[in-house]
């Protein structure tokens, strides 16, 4: 198959997925899952024709994958592939315990299905202003998903992250229609919106409408990706939404936000300087990193925890793509992927505590290493990995980002990273070292294989990232890093 018709399957196996859980009976669910594992295949099969060659670009630029959106696609598809799989015993337990209704099944795989479409959608997009809608249409297919319990608390926290979000995005737009108008100059005024077209004149933009239209964009999309201080929908959101839709909220939406800062920080960096652009990814990169530790010290509820380190790392990444060097890009594209096999693991894990248990609080949950040992497993296992001990995948970029601003000279602010690493290292471990470890433990067991063979497929994964990074992902990281200015 071509690349076109590859983009294309890769878009359209979600849409029929959520077409197909509207007429599949509530506990045949698992079947829509093999649509998600078909998206999947395509997925790595478009990767394979991306990285032998230069970006794949079709449908008069409508449809565009490099390097970077590779990464993005690759995070993408393998979380939502495994947070079906795990959805189908998530679900099938709640309607067991009579939480949920049939009908209400069958709507939650039609929408976890839709946001798989807009997270593809996203990673393909080749257009910017299909970019930007893909982009905002993740909130859109996501918000019934935080509200899918239906109380006043994921209500609230439904339109919290709607009105949030899409403000950013209202932000991110004007940022879109700035960068289009620097390209009227060099381009005329009807030329194509593309990613391809712009990135051919980035040279001839104005500097100042570059410049200004980033700036709006990482304040826009920066909110939708977590970043401090416009983070405040995300712990909310995560502490509400069935984990496996807080799997796909920090796992992989978070990259499709910062895939559109990165997008547009490529494009504009050659006009209005990669320096000054730099510079304000660095800031809110530090920002995001310092408000998540601090939040972190003082969490009681583990969802939220959890929601805390997401906004931490997506300060990390957005810090190591800022410095600009080759070493801390290369780390920074590791950490989009780590992270997000990483954070999912433990939203699995935490999402077996919470059908377990019934509850979130970090002090009601005790002896989990008798009551579910292969879940406390999964709980040390992905705590270790998350907050960066080696030998996981997250520990190897974190030290690449420090390894990246100590060689670019910047001594105190790779000592400052590395110090706020450390700091946040007892904040992550010691809430599900208690939870496991801890006397007394309540009667039950493990939810089930289907629910545990998702997150140890990711532990292994992320393990895996920590001591060899295969050669097909090392040449797609490599890819990724052509994409981006230094």
């Amino acid at each position: 198959m071509t690349g076109a018709a590859l983009m294309l399957c890769v878009v359209l196996l979600p849409a029929a997925g959520a077409a197909a859980s509207l007429v599949v009976p509530e506990r045949a669910m698992a079947v829509t899952a093999l649509l998600e594992v078909a998206v999947l295949g395509v997925a790595l099969a478009l990767l394979a024709l991306a990285v032998q060659g230069p970006a794949i670009d079709a449908f008069d630029h409508w449809l565009h994958l490099d390097g970077l959106s590779g990464v993005v696609l690759l995070v993408v598809a393998i979380v939502s592939v495994l947070a079906a799989v795990y959805s189908a015993a998530y679900m099938r337990h709640e309607l067991h315990e009579g939480i949920v209704r049939g009908s209400e099944v069958r709507r939650y795989f039609a929408v976890l299905h839709l946001f798989v479409f807009t997270m593809v959608a996203v990673t393909v997009a080749g257009n910017l202003g299909l970019l930007w809608t893909a982009i905002s249409a993740t909130t859109l297919a996501s918000a019934p998903l935080v509200h899918f319990y239906g109380s006043r608390e994921p209500l609230e926290a439904a339109w919290k992250y709607l009105v949030l979000t899409v403000a950013g995005s209202l932000i991110a737009l004007l940022g879109f229609l700035i960068l289009y108008q620097a390209g009227v100059g060099p381009l005329g005024p009807t030329y194509n919106f593309s990613v391809a077209v712009v990135a051919g004149a980035a040279a001839h933009l104005s500097p100042l409408l570059a410049g200004a239209a980033f700036l709006l964009v990482l304040v826009g999309f920066g909110t939708k990706a977590g970043l401090a201080p416009m983070h405040a929908w995300l712990p909310d959101a995560h502490s509400q939404a069935p984990s496996p839709v807080c799997a796909m909220l920090s796992g992989a939406e978070l990259n499709c936000a910062l895939l559109g800062i990165f997008r547009v920080y490529a494009l504009a960096a050659p006009a209005a300087g990669g320096a000054m652009l730099r510079t304000g990814l660095v800031v809110f990169g530090v920002a995001s990193m310092l408000v998540g530790i601090v939040f972190l010290i003082s969490q009681r509820d583990f969802k939220r925890l959890l929601a805390y380190s997401s906004i931490e790392q997506m300060g990390l990444i957005s810090l190591g793509v800022g410095l600009g060097t080759p070493v801390a890009l290369l780390g920074a594209l590791l950490l989009v992927v780590a992270h997000g096999l990483t954070k999912s693991l433990l939203f699995f894990a935490t999402g077996n505590l919470l059908l377990r248990f019934r509850t979130t609080a970090i002090g009601e949950v005790h002896g989990v290493i008798r009551t579910m040992p292969w879940t406390a497993i999964l709980l040390i296992g992905g705590a270790l990995a998350i907050a960066g001990a080696p030998p996981f995948g997250v520990f190897i970029a974190d030290l690449s980002i420090v390894s990246g601003a100590f060689a670019g000279h910047l001594w105190a602010l790779g000592a400052l990273t590395g110090v706020l690493m450390v700091t946040a290292f007892v904040p992550l471990v010691l809430p599900f070292h208690s939870m496991t470890f801890s006397p007394g433990a309540r009667t039950g067991g493990e939810v089930g294989a289907l629910a545990l063979a998702p997150a140890f497929a990711l532990l292994g994964a992320v393990l895996v990232l920590g001591v060899w990074v295969p050669g097909p992902l090392e040449q797609l990281l490599h890819s990724a890093m052509t994409v981006l200015p230094r």
